[in-house]
């Protein structure tokens, strides 16, 4: 379970240092997404394309860079020691952050291919972060909360994406809508009654993002009509079981607790 930073962590964090190196960064990705509008206006195709990636991006990485700035004090090691500048496997999280708004406007434009090779791109990153946390000794809480929930909000919006693209039925939506319900009130329920969000990865958690992640791929690159039905049902068992973890996970968070409250 998380632990809250004490008093004597946060005196020895430079804040303002920590802040400074959050909003360089999201600086950074601003630039790389404003070169990339620049790609899609340069190469043939509708000129909406690249006005519609940009139109959504930054504002995307500029709520990123503000929820980050508000969040330093979560930079701190599981050992309990202060960091002052976003560490590797953090940034690397965050370049999903370029592929989430990236991928929509691919899925939106019936630049299906192309999206999905973005979106392996952003699998590969999620691999990468968790292994270079791990291999530096470098986790820290603020990753273990951005990592997980750049993957939720990744694959909602792709879900979305291929909603209003006329790829998914209603049904799915709502299905999905369901389980991004349980997940943000669930979160916010828990942030009201402990004070902080308690992240636990579970084998279960890990096991349907690995399948969502792979469906979502396999239709982007190999749509078709014989993806079509199979990739409908599978996605729509994946949102309906991770409903149910949902409601298992927060109800054994709630009673743990309410166990240790017990316990004070």
């Amino acid at each position: 379970m998380a632990r809250s930073i004490g008093p004597e962590e946060t005196e020895r964090m430079d804040r303002p240092a920590v802040i400074r190196s959050v909003l360089r960064y999201s600086l950074a990705l601003g630039l790389v997404q404003i070169g990339i509008a620049a790609l899609m206006a340069w190469r043939p195709g509708p000129p909406r394309l690249a006005l519609l990636y940009l139109v959504t991006a930054l504002p995307w990485t500029a709520l990123v860079g503000f929820i980050l700035a508000r969040n330093v004090h979560l930079l701190y090691t599981t050992a309990g020691r202060p960091i002052t500048r976003l560490n590797l496997a953090t940034r690397v999280t965050l370049i999903r952050v370029l592929s989430v708004p990236l991928v929509t406007t691919l899925i939106l434009a019936d630049q299906n291919v192309m999206a999905g090779v973005v979106f392996l791109g952003a699998a590969v990153t999620d691999w990468l972060d968790g292994f270079l946390a791990r291999r530096m000794n470098d986790v820290t809480q603020l990753g273990r909360i951005a990592d997980p929930s750049i993957d939720a909000v990744f694959c909602g919006l792709t879900i979305l994406a291929l909603f209003m693209a006329g790829h998914l039925p209603l049904w799915l939506l709502l299905i999905s809508g369901v389980r991004y319900s349980l997940l943000l009130g669930g979160a916010a329920s828990l942030k009201l009654y402990a004070g902080y969000y308690p992240v636990r990865a579970t084998f279960f958690g890990r096991f349907f993002y690995f399948i969502q992640y792979s469906l979502l791929l396999a239709y982007l690159l190999f749509e078709g009509p014989r993806f079509d039905a199979w990739f409908v049902r599978g996605l729509g068992v994946v949102q309906a079981l991770v409903s149910v973890q949902l409601l298992s996970l927060g109800r054994n968070l709630y009673l743990e607790l309410k166990h240790d409250r017990a316990d004070v």
